[in-house]
């Protein structure tokens, strides 16, 4: 195994263990909180699924970036919620029933709309890209369906002590998010270089700002729930993107730097906005 496979199976497993910890402190009821919410349901996909993958495709036919890059950006749009970011949205004042809700439901819808969309959108721009509806099945299993029916048992066994043992859990992931990402970054560091220009950061910036904007918009009456969607939107499932793309387009090593580099942005224009929504919400 390559020093980068190693790095990339690092950033993995930190994503397990976020869904692990999430799962730990979570209600059981609180999965069917958009079940009894269907209006709020239907607003947070379409933010989701078809806002964002509309600018996506508009960054890329209007700004033109590198292939690597476009490809990277399709593929996000059309990702799940990655289970790192429910703390940040619990910190901008969101509501964690409607978070850990909207985690769930989005890895089940995008078991379906990932492989269709992926399919869609390769049509559109001139390219053969499938992925097999199995694969990504397979990879939201392991890294957030199976993780969080795991984390839900421990919690009922450990019972009071599973709180502690989450946030545990939850800093030793976010810790191998941290030391992966910085780690593939060292090793890809020309890439990245290279993928900074033509266009990359602008196309990036207008899909993140934009999935603000609009999950923003469509949240509801509710501070919480607004903003938890906005960041929802805005950010994907790293591990996702990176599994799809791997499959479809193995030497895409472009677009494989530019999900960091996603990922990194993201994190860059999340925090004014976290600040922001949580002193709107009084937090």
């Amino acid at each position: 195994m390559s020093l980068l496979m190693t790095f990339k199976m690092v950033i993995v497993l930190s994503v397990v263990l976020s869904a692990l910890a999430l799962a730990m402190r979570a209600r059981g009821e609180d999965i069917l909180y958009l079940v009894r919410r269907p209006a709020l349901a239907v607003r947070s996909f379409i933010s989701m699924y078809v806002v964002v993958p509309i600018i996506a495709v508009l960054a890329v036919a209007l700004i033109d970036p590198r292939p690597g890059v476009a490809l990277a950006l399709l593929v996000l749009s059309l990702s799940p919620v990655p289970p790192l970011l429910p703390k940040k949205q619990l910190k901008s004042g969101g509501e964690g029933a409607y978070i850990l809700a909207l985690l769930i439901a989005a890895a089940a819808v995008s078991i379906v709309v990932m492989p269709l969309g992926v399919k869609l959108l390769g049509e559109l721009f001139g390219h053969e890209l499938h992925v097999s509806t199995a694969a990504i099945a397979k990879t939201l299993a392991v890294t957030v369906v199976g993780p969080m029916l795991l984390g839900l048992v421990a919690q009922r066994l450990l019972g009071a002590r599973a709180e502690l043992l989450s946030k545990i859990i939850g800093r030793i992931g976010m810790l191998m998010l941290v030391i992966g990402s910085i780690g593939a970054l060292v090793i890809l560091a020309p890439a990245v270089w290279r993928a900074m220009g033509e266009g990359t950061l602008v196309a990036m910036l207008v899909v993140i700002v934009a999935g603000l904007a609009a999950g923003y918009l469509l949240g509801g009456p509710s501070p919480g729930t607004r903003t938890a969607l906005a960041l929802a939107s805005a950010t994907r499932h790293p591990g996702v993107a990176l599994g799809v793309i791997g499959s479809t387009v193995p030497d895409a090593k472009l677009a494989l730097v530019a999900v960091l580099v996603f990922v990194l942005l993201n994190v860059v224009v999340g925090i004014p906005f976290v600040m922001a929504a949580g002193r709107r919400s009084g937090g």
